[in-house]
């Protein structure tokens, strides 16, 4: 059974780091470095509003309330590290699994469809667009550009 007052102790602090973290949109670029400064080890890397404040607001919850755990941390790292791997080694521009690319060319529809290891065309899968795109047309061609994927994508 909790104590009454531990429940209005609670909803003080509560109070307390809602203002603190209120308060941050009011506070000069200069007086968010000073507190920056109290608060970290580190200078900021960026001295602008837009990078301190948001950081600001999460160290004084994460100081009024405690931070992420060993193991989330660990977690967060590993799906970073292969987030980070994934995208080194797939164009950020391709398409996301699942997706089915369709093109004509020369009269005749051609459909592709993105999977997990690469490109299914013709009951093969094709490590790339590209490679697709040469074996339509006959010779070299951008995958992305014959396809036309890009940004918007």
């Amino acid at each position: 059974m909790t104590c009454w007052k531990n429940k209005i102790i609670q909803k003080e602090q509560d109070l307390t780091v809602v203002k603190q973290v209120m308060s941050l949109k009011f506070k000069t670029l200069n007086d968010l470095v000073k507190l920056w400064n109290s608060m970290f080890d580190k200078p900021p890397v960026f001295r602008s509003r837009q990078y301190l404040i948001p950081k600001l607001a999460y160290r004084i919850q994460e100081l009024a309330y405690g931070g992420v755990d060993i193991k989330t941390e660990k977690a967060i790292a590993s799906a970073a590290k292969e987030l980070d791997k994934n995208k080194r080694k797939n164009n950020k521009y391709a398409p996301s699994i699942g997706t089915k690319i369709v093109k004509e060319y020369r009269g005749q529809i051609h459909e592709v469809l993105a999977v997990e290891n690469g490109f299914a065309y013709g009951g093969t899968v094709f490590k790339s667009l590209s490679a697709i795109a040469t074996k339509i047309t006959g010779t070299k061609w951008n995958g992305l550009k014959f396809f036309n994927v890009g940004r918007d994508v």
